[in-house]
């Protein structure tokens, strides 16, 4: 129930209501020129109230984001899933800081989106958005706030992405590349065992680190992708990236033989798993910054550009590609989802690869209609 009163600031409404928990609460406005004015917005208000939105939350974007987080989503993904999210409300945190989540507009976001994506890529600025307007329209979903503030938001950085051929080697460059690291191999170097198998197989660092001799069979020549290793925070083994992340790779007959002659020697002293180390403090897990220095140095020794251990991803399916293999295949072999994603991260090769099928067809077609 509203009622109406002027004062010297000009007209006020109070509108009376009970809360989620049948407290009684009142809201109230002044400062309109006309009653007509302070009518239409306590009006407004009621029709909120009857549709089940909460108006009088004076909880903050960032802490509502925290809560969002502990009881929506931590652990239903991996690691690195917690991470992103995590690192989301970092930025929401610094930015925002104690601003109310009732008062975020979509100006606001805008303008938080505008700053975070200066001297960032737009790839890096959809990973932080992703997270930020998620929990965004939860809160309208759940009438929380009455409007989205994350409709139509334009999300771009300001940092030109890398270029597609800077992300992976080209076939003659991952035949160098392969040459260099199988030079003179010594069972005991980890890093270089690493590099072959990301080749062969496209799987991510964390999985590969996360192997024991249990997930390979090597008779059948297959590896088990069931678990990675979280070698950033609290360096364990964890659920892979997806669901979909789980699955079995078919290898061949060349990393077969490495991996035989590296058993030999691994399965002595380390016994089931594959990529730990003797230190002075004991075993452990070999780093992320060893593999990635080792791979730096095999490249500028055969004189190739320099990539990161995750290039060599890309590089697997890009060669894939290029060899005419089946889409769908190769997406369950990364591991993604659906092959929609497949697409979205490889679609510069697919096209290319389309656009040599039409110039086949063309030739075909020319060919069959000059037939004598």
């Amino acid at each position: 129930m509203a009622s109406y009163k002027k004062l010297k600031s000009g007209w006020q409404y109070r509108v009376s209501y009970k809360d989620e928990n049948g407290r009684y609460k009142t809201k109230s406005k002044n400062g309109f020129r006309t009653k007509g004015e302070a009518q239409a917005e306590a009006e407004s208000i009621e029709k909120l109230l009857r549709d089940g939105y909460v108006i009088d939350g004076d909880e903050t974007y960032a802490d509502y984001m925290q809560n969002w987080y502990e009881t929506f989503k931590k652990d239903v993904h991996s690691i690195n899933n917690n991470a992103d999210i995590e690192l989301s409300i970092k930025w929401v945190k610094t930015y925002f800081k104690n601003a109310l989540l009732k008062d975020i507009t979509r100006e606001k976001y805008q303008n938080f989106v505008n700053w975070y994506g200066k001297n960032r890529s737009t790839a890096s600025v959809r990973k932080i958005h992703v997270y930020a307007s998620g929990c965004l329209e939860d809160a309208f979903n759940q009438g929380h706030i009455p409007r989205n503030p994350v409709w139509k938001i334009s999300v771009k950085g300001t940092v030109p992405a890398k270029q597609d051929n800077e992300k992976f080697l080209n076939y003659g460059d991952s035949q160098k590349l392969i040459k260099e690291v199988k030079r003179g191999l010594k069972t005991e170097w980890h890093s270089r065992y690493m590099i072959l198998i990301a080749l062969a197989t496209g799987m991510r660092f964390s999985e590969i680190l996360a192997l024991n001799w249990d997930d390979i069979n090597l008779e059948d020549g297959t590896i088990n992708v069931d678990k990675s290793f979280d070698y950033r925070k609290k360096h364990e083994f964890s659920t892979t990236k997806t669901v979909s992340s789980v699955r079995m790779i078919p290898i061949d007959r060349e990393t077969i033989k490495l991996l035989k002659n590296f058993k030999e020697y691994n399965n002595k002293k380390y016994q089931n798993n594959l990529f730990v180390e003797e230190t002075e403090r004991g075993y452990r897990h070999v780093s992320n910054s060893a593999v990635n220095k080792a791979l730096h140095n095999a490249c500028e020794r055969v004189n190739i550009k320099k990539i990161n251990f995750h290039s060599l991803r890309h590089t697997h399916c890009s060669l894939l590609i290029y060899s005419n293999i089946n889409i769908k295949y190769i997406s369950q072999r990364l591991g993604h989802s659906s092959t929609d994603i497949t697409y979205r991260i490889y679609g510069h090769i697919i096209e290319e690869m389309e656009q040599k099928e039409t110039d086949k067809v063309r030739v075909f077609l020319e060919e069959l209609s000059n037939a004598k």
